[in-house]
């Protein structure tokens, strides 16, 4: 399994709650069939074992439909993602969700460098940027500096935007990891 903020989590999120999801629907349909079958009633164990089993394929159910619509970098973008990340020196996070109380946002790649945390908005989305900014500055809320937080749509604005920032100091760098360890708390 990919780790969360590496290249490929949101694919093996979403075949992993799909596979749950069926292998709980399975347990469910062979239970409630053995229990017609055997005891010709509902009214058994069985059928209650069934019901409780319901709850892990909702939670997977929903999990998979909360993050369908999600779709990551395809190949050459994130060769083209390395590539700016590479030129200024530090680590890309990818496949990056953040919930709130509105709903999640994803956002294929975010770049912490400087104090800076920079996010590429997912094509199609149907999200203003202003509101995509509001999610991303969630991470303010749990570290103790600052970060100033910035959405873009292109990874050519995102690679324009890291060549305007100075290079970090060593102590900075120590306070970017903690921000994008924060950044990965945000979402699934």
């Amino acid at each position: 399994m990919t780790a969360k903020g590496n290249y490929g989590y949101a694919r093996g999120l979403k075949r992993r709650r799909l596979i749950l999801m069926f292998v709980c629907f399975l347990f469910i349909l062979v239970d409630v069939i053995f229990s017609l079958i055997f005891f010709q009633t509902k009214k058994t164990l069985f059928v209650v074992i069934a019901c409780v089993m319901a709850i892990p394929f909702a939670k997977n159910l929903i999990g998979y439909l909360m993050i369908i619509k999600y779709q990551p970098l395809d190949e050459e973008q994130h060769r083209e993602a390395e590539e700016i990340a590479e030129k200024h020196g530090f680590a890309m996070a990818y496949d990056i969700s953040v919930t709130a109380e509105a709903g999640i946002l994803f956002y294929p790649c975010v770049a912490v460098f400087n104090n800076n945390v920079i996010g590429l908005l997912q094509p199609g989305q149907n999200q203003k940027k202003k509101d995509a900014v509001e999610y991303l500055k969630k991470v303010q809320e749990r570290v103790n500096t600052k970060p100033r937080v910035i959405v873009v749509e292109k990874l050519k604005d995102m690679d324009r935007e890291l060549s305007r920032l100075n290079p970090p100091k060593e102590d900075q760098l120590k306070a970017d990891t903690v921000i994008a360890e924060r950044l990965l708390e945000l979402g699934l």
